[in-house]
């Protein structure tokens, strides 16, 4: 009988070259995650690649059916596109856009293991233009750190992307805009060396919490370390304890000391907002535009693994997505292409079907979402659909689950999203990902 670890090591046996939802073979495995592992994939009919989480339900976490419903739900730009979702066995199925390599790995692979100022201020603006997006959406990301940001793939290769939605959660009702309320005590969700002090000390995360993660991420790849790192502890909680002492000990001028003042200024800031704060993107990025103009640069996409910069009318034709659009306008805020709602309830579908059936003996998923989605968009050119817009539809499209009173009646699961386990609670002590 082989050993756990040899099991373990059989993975690429079990899953490199299998044929999944009669279209997507996998072609090698890229890495392991807590949710499991994740391949590239190819489509046998367009010899497209595409990024495959695979997920054992055995494990009882669910995590990749969390993701799915939320990419379904942001389908912002700089985020992996969801190409489809569903299940093969006891296994849960997630397929997306495939990215390029990520900022962990680019910054292993300097010689100085370190990044420009002119470098990190470019990545920062995108970062922070895709957290306004993410975050206007009512989606925290609650995991930032550089092995969850990359760069795309072939003509996308000059823009930051983040991936990685297993820990994140909807902050307030898209709806009526009620912030989740507060909680304390709770165990640490993300990474502890990125975390803020708020989530080390155990409070609910929020948007304030995304920032000053990304504010610790920034001035590790400028300095190439961060002051609690490299300490030695008996457990994991004594070493977040630890963490979370050096954090609160060291000072804005501290951390930020050799670095322009505005690095200074940004950890001030995102240290200084409270729970509900809704935050000052533009004087963020202003921040980081204030450095590049102070040396001369421009915001022109420059990296310092392609220090190849983009004229001002590359970037025009380029960067046609505009990521620093704002989404209050509804209509505008929504990729015409996907309709939100009706992928998440396809997805909510299927999930329910899971729930009530355990697995499947053949592959079932949801639709495949880019090629369902031009049929979508041909109809509603021509005027025969009429619901493209997620936020009107938001209550329809979600029943049961949109009204808590009703869903808690109708799914029995203690007003849970059907992707959870009956009774589950999420770390913080809230309820799912969604209202």
């Amino acid at each position: 009988m082989a050993s756990k670890s040899k099991s373990t090591e059989d993975d690429d046996d079990i899953f490199t070259g299998k044929l999944l939802f009669n279209k997507y073979k996998l072609i090698k495995k890229l890495g392991q995650g807590s949710f499991g592992s994740i391949y590239v994939g190819q489509s046998i009919y367009s010899n497209k690649l595409y990024a495959v989480k695979i997920e054992d339900m055995k494990k009882d976490q669910f995590i990749l059916e969390g993701e799915a419903l939320l990419l379904g739900l942001i389908n912002i730009n700089r985020v992996p596109k969801l190409k489809s979702f569903g299940y093969s066995g006891t296994y849960i199925i997630l397929i997306m856009e495939l990215l390029g390599s990520s900022l962990d790995k680019i910054f292993k692979e300097l010689p100085s293991k370190k990044m420009s100022i002119r470098c990190v201020c470019n990545i920062a603006i995108q970062l922070i233009s895709i957290f306004e997006t993410m975050h206007n959406c009512d989606i925290i990301h609650r995991d930032i750190k550089p092995a969850n940001i990359a760069i795309g793939r072939e003509d996308k290769n000059k823009f930051i992307y983040l991936l990685d939605f297993g820990l994140s959660k909807q902050f307030r009702n898209p709806i009526t805009k009620k912030h989740i309320p507060f909680f304390q005590n709770n165990k640490l969700i993300g990474n502890a060396r990125y975390s803020s002090i708020n989530a080390l000390d155990g409070c609910s995360q929020s948007r304030r919490d995304d920032l000053e993660s990304l504010g610790y991420l920034l001035i590790y790849l400028l300095q190439g370390r961060l002051p609690w790192q490299g300490y030695i502890s008996r457990s994991k909680e004594d070493k977040y304890y630890k963490i979370k002492q050096i954090k609160k000990s060291t000072t804005p001028e501290e951390l930020c000391e050799g670095l322009p003042p505005q690095f200074e200024e940004y950890i001030k800031y995102t240290r200084s907002l409270v729970y509900e704060q809704d935050p000052d993107y533009d004087y963020l990025k202003n921040l980081f535009l204030t450095i590049l103009k102070n040396f001369n640069w421009e915001f022109d996409y420059f990296y310092d693994w392609d220090q190849e910069p983009l004229t001002k009318s590359d970037i025009r034709d380029k960067d046609k997505e505009n990521i620093n659009n704002s989404i209050s306008n509804k209509k505008s805020s929504i990729n015409i292409e996907h309709s939100p709602s009706k992928i998440c309830r396809k997805i909510q579908e299927l999930i329910l079907e899971r729930k009530k059936y355990g697995t499947f003996n053949n592959d079932r998923f949801v639709f495949d979402i880019e090629e369902e989605s031009n049929v979508a968009l041909q109809k509603l050119k021509s005027g025969n659909d009429t619901t493209p817009d997620f936020f009107n539809n938001y209550s329809n499209s979600m029943t049961p689950y949109a009204n808590p009173k009703k869903r808690a009646k109708n799914n029995n699961n203690n007003g849970c999203l059907p992707c959870r386990p009956k009774g589950y609670k999420d770390k913080d002590n809230s309820c799912c990902i969604i209202y």
